[in-house]
């Protein structure tokens, strides 16, 4: 009898688990509102791993653009992370996007750039670090992405993209992740940017 009740309770705790994933808390403790003025910048970005943005604005090809889009990278440090790209890294025109500040509400598409490839150039030494008796390294990679468009309402994939970036300079300034454990070596990887106007433009005024 105890083992019956021991196993209804194991299962009573796995199915309210369940319950509580289907309700839209992710693993990362990131619940996507149902209300479109409360999506924020890491809501859309869920978008690049899987989650429909059911609250998100709906993409109409057949009308007239631009569809506003969030651009987001694949996280140097943790390739299931996406972080949001600020227009200094895209040169998107104002009106294709919104300031990362406000509601985006009115997003219809979502872009993840994923890197496929990359191909290390060169290795960056010397970088001194304050309080550090140690110096930094860098290490700069060309890399290949692959850009995805989704309609963030419904998750359905507009297009891919391949897009090649290269890194032929070691950077002036690098923040470095100090700390006990930590190895003061960086990545840095080559990162597109006029390329995405061209690329992302048929999807935001098709």
């Amino acid at each position: 009898m105890k083992k019956t009740l021991l196993l209804l309770f194991f299962l009573l705790i796995g199915f309210s688990t369940v319950a509580c994933d289907d309700a839209g808390g992710g693993s990362d403790g990131i619940t996507i509102p149902s209300d479109p003025a409360e999506l924020q910048t890491f809501h859309l970005a869920k978008m690049c791993t899987g989650t429909v943005i059911e609250a998100a604005a709906a993409y109409d090809a057949s009308s007239s653009g631009p569809h506003k889009i969030a651009l987001y990278n694949q996280n140097g440090y943790d390739n299931t992370v996406y972080d949001l790209m600020f227009p200094s890294q895209t040169d998107l025109p104002e009106a294709w996007t919104t300031a990362f500040d406000q509601p985006f509400s009115d997003i219809e598409l979502v872009g993840c750039l994923a890197r496929t490839e990359t191909t290390l150039v060169d290795t960056c030494e010397g970088y001194e670090i304050d309080e550090e008796d140690r110096t930094g390294t860098v290490e700069i990679y060309d890399a290949v992405y692959e850009l995805t468009i989704y309609a963030a309402k419904t998750g359905e994939v507009l297009g891919t993209e391949p897009i090649e970036t290269f890194m032929d300079e070691c950077p002036s300034f690098v923040m470095f992740t100090t700390g006990p454990g930590e190895d003061l070596v960086e990545e840095r990887y080559g990162l597109p940017d006029d390329q995405l106007v061209n690329l992302v433009e048929s999807y935001v005024n098709p």
